[in-house]
Formats: C-alpha cells, sequence, structure tokens
C-alpha cells in the first residue's frame, strides 16, 4: 500500500481547509440573501427591567424571563429588584431627564437607566405619563387602544377591603362586621366606650375614602364612569353624603387620631396592635398579615354601603402596571418582552394574591383544599368573583393630582369641621383646574 509524503499530506490539508472556508462564506451569504437582517442576531440585547416582586411573583417573573430569553435568544433580560417607593422616586428623576432633553438641555445622566418598570397609574396624571411611557413609540399589535392603556400594560390588580379585628367586634358584642353605614357607626360608638378607635382612615385617598364613594354610588352610573364615558361629579349627592359620613365618624370622635393619619404604614400598625378595629386598605395586606402576625384574628368585608342599598357588592382596584421608559435606546425588544409578560399576568396574580384579568380562578392562587376553606385569602376570593369592579387610573385623567387635592381637603374638612358640601365643592373646582 503507498504511503503519502509529508508534503502531499499539506497539500491536501490546505486544499480542505480553503474549501471550509469557502463553504463557511458560502452559507454567511446564503443566510444573508434569503434571510431578513433582523433575524440575524449578531449581539444580544440587555434590557433592565426595574421591578418591586419580592414574594411568590419574584419566582414567577424569573421563570418568565427565562421562558422570553429562550424564544428570544437576541435578547436578554436583567431583573434590577427595587421598592415600589424607590421605583416612584425614579420615576421623578426619568421625568426630570426626558423633560430636559426635550427643552433642548445637557442634564448629565448618573446611572443606566431601566428599559422597563413596574408602576402603579395612580402615581401620575396622563400628562405625566406622555412624558415618561412615549405612548406614540408603541407599537399598534402592543397597545389594546383602550383609554389610558397606551401608556402602560396592566399585569395584576388588589382591591380595596375592609379589615376588621374579630377579637375586638367579639368583646364588644358583635358576631359579625358591620353590613351598612348605621351598622358600622354602631360599632365604632360600642368601641369607644372601651377606648379603641373603630376606624383609622390615612391621606391616600384611592384607598381610604375612595371605595367609600364607589359603595354608594348609583351602579348604572358607576358602569358608565368605568367605561370612560362619562366625567366624575364630586358634587353628585352621593359623593356628598359619603364625604358627611367621615364628618359624623369624626365629631363622634371614632376616628383614629389624628383624624387623617397621614402615614399609610402607621395606619396599618394601629390596626396591627389594636388600637384600630378597622380600616381600609389593599388587599395585598391579607397574605402579609398571615405570614407575619399568625396569631392576629382579623377577617375581611366589603366596604359597609348605605342603608337599603341593593346591588352587589363594589370594590376598587389598585393595579401594578409595566411599562417602557421613555429614555430607553431598545424599545423595539423592550415592547417584545411587554407583550410576552403581559401575555403571562394570570401567572404573576396568582403568585402574588392577586386580581387577573386573565382568570378569575386564580384571583389568589389559592387551590380548594379543606384546610383552606376557611382562610382570608379564600373568602377574600369569594368576594371578588361575586362583585363588580372599579379602576379609578381609568376614570380620572389626573390621578396624581386628585390624591393629593382630595386628601388635603377632606383633611381640612376633618380638622376643621367644615361641612361636606363645600369640600366636595372645593374638590371638584381644584381638580377640574388641573385636570386640563
Amino acid at each position: 500500500m503507498p504511503i503519502l509524503s509529508v508534503g502531499v499530506i499539506d497539500l491536501l490539508m490546505k486544499r480542505f481547509d480553503i474549501i471550509l472556508i469557502i463553504t463557511a462564506i458560502a452559507a454567511l451569504f446564503t443566510a444573508i440573501f434569503f434571510y431578513p437582517a433582523r433575524k440575524i442576531n449578531f449581539k444580544r440585547t440587555t434590557l433592565v427591567f426595574s421591578q418591586w416582586f419580592d414574594g411568590g411573583e419574584k419566582e414567577a417573573l424569573n421563570r418568565i424571563i427565562a421562558e422570553f430569553e429562550e424564544s428570544h435568544p437576541g435578547i436578554n433580560v436583567v431583573s434590577s429588584y427595587r421598592t415600589s417607593q424607590l421605583v416612584r422616586n425614579d420615576c421623578v428623576y426619568y421625568m426630570e431627564l426626558t423633560q430636559n432633553e426635550q427643552e433642548g438641555g445637557k442634564k448629565k445622566v448618573t446611572r443606566r437607566l431601566p428599559d422597563i418598570a413596574t408602576i402603579d397609574p395612580l402615581w401620575f396624571n396622563d400628562s405625566e405619563k406622555r412624558v415618561l411611557f412615549a405612548n406614540q413609540n408603541m407599537p399598534e399589535t402592543v397597545s389594546t387602544g383602550t383609554k389610558n392603556d397606551e401608556f402602560s400594560k396592566p399585569l395584576y390588580s388588589y382591591f380595596s377591603a375592609l379589615f376588621y379585628n374579630i377579637d375586638i367586634l367579639e368583646e364588644a358584642g358583635f358576631d359579625r362586621p358591620p353590613k351598612t353605614r348605621s351598622d358600622l357607626m354602631s360599632v365604632c360608638l360600642k368601641l369607644k366606650e372601651k377606648n379603641i378607635y373603630g376606624l383609622s382612615v390615612s391621606m391616600n385617598f384611592f384607598t381610604d375614602i375612595f371605595p367609600w364613594i364607589w359603595s354608594g354610588l348609583d351602579r348604572n352610573e358607576m358602569r358608565t364612569l368605568n367605561n370612560g364615558n362619562a366625567s366624575f361629579d364630586f358634587t353628585e349627592k352621593s359623593v356628598v353624603e359619603t364625604l358627611d359620613f367621615f364628618n359624623r365618624l369624626n365629631k363622634a370622635n371614632t376616628l383614629g387620631r389624628p383624624p387623617f393619619i397621614e402615614n399609610e404604614e402607621e395606619k396599618i400598625n394601629n390596626f396591627l396592635a389594636g388600637k384600630s378595629a378597622m380600616i381600609t386598605a389593599s388587599s395585598q395586606l391579607i397574605k402579609l398579615i398571615e405570614t407575619g402576625y399568625p396569631k392576629l384574628r382579623f377577617s375581611v368585608s366589603s366596604i359597609p354601603y348605605p342603608e337599603n342599598y341593593p346591588g352587589r357588592p363594589v370594590f376598587s382596584l389598585n393595579s401594578v402596571h409595566a411599562a417602557v421608559l421613555s429614555t430607553s435606546q431598545n424599545k423595539e425588544a423592550a415592547f417584545e418582552f411587554l407583550e410576552f409578560l403581559s401575555a403571562k399576568k394570570a401567572a404573576l396574580a396568582a403568585a402574588a394574591g392577586a386580581v387577573s384579568e386573565d382568570a378569575a380562578s386564580s384571583v389568589f392562587g389559592y387551590s380548594r383544599s379543606p384546610g383552606e376553606e376557611s382562610s382570608v385569602s379564600a373568602k377574600a376570593q369569594d368576594m371578588i368573583e361575586s362583585a363588580e369592579l372599579v379602576e379609578a387610573w381609568k376614570i380620572f385623567p389626573a390621578c396624581s393630582a386628585l390624591n393629593s387635592i382630595a386628601g388635603e381637603e377632606i383633611s381640612f374638612m376633618l380638622k376643621y369641621n367644615r361641612n361636606a358640601v363645600e369640600t366636595a365643592e372645593e374638590i371638584e373646582k381644584r381638580y377640574d383646574i388641573a385636570a386640563e
């Protein structure tokens, strides 16, 4: 058998290398010719997602990101944890930068800005959303086309409910929570004899006062407002009656002192310490109490309504949204992830113990096992499935302004005994100016 010389072998290897190189170049040109350039990932795009998920939703988010990256090999998503207050503070910083840039300024950016952020739409007026989230850059395939929805994508919601201390009510002779406002007044007056405040409220209008307004509003009028087909009138009779109810509670010295607690955390702490028998709070608090205060006997109920008022219970929602920031340099990729995240919102809702638009059965992510039939979360799930829901961010174009205005005016009413009619008129006048 003939043996090839070393020179011949080297020559063959060189020819083989040349053939490989030519084949590779041909494959590259074929790919470029037959596939659009956008399908070839010459580099990875990195998105920064600023969010406050720190419970079960954190694990759900990590799974969603992993699934997205697997199906979008050219995009990498970095999850950056921030508390909700820090995200809100960051948004103020983003807004200053964006406004400065639009005005031709050259303010120096001191840190990498995220591409996407979780937000509460009640934090902003629509004019601020236009600066922060540049809705004109959102593709039509992403936007749902409904009023205000072009600024962000809803992920899940919590609802405002009446929280009550079971032991305190039972010791005062009440075996159930108050259903009507007169019931609540009776409970508060009885607890006053025991030096316990019946109800504590904070200056957060949308959490503490707004749910009471909805409980007394005509249901047809409520649906019209919720569909964005009318403007809210603060001087309407039922609204004035609700404000007057708080005035009467205050004059009877049954509200936690001072009549308006400025700090939401302080209001909750008063309830946890047994200083207040009842508070209006977000359903997010349910899991926090069940986990951190297992010995506290508490439950939730719908907001007490005026006497002889027909209709299903009404719960106002406080929502968690995600939005692409105007400052993002990777908007196309960011919108792709936002759309993907929105499609997975039912899983996020179940993990967060929240309400999802996609699946009522996953409202709290609780299975209907016998051991959980009596849990507060299971009760809350029953309540929300049989109720009507309203979302303030869809109704008020100046949510941030309204929260401040209403809080200030109602606080003034409670502190200085101003009547409810004057208070309603002042809120209406100031809000009309802010919403222009």
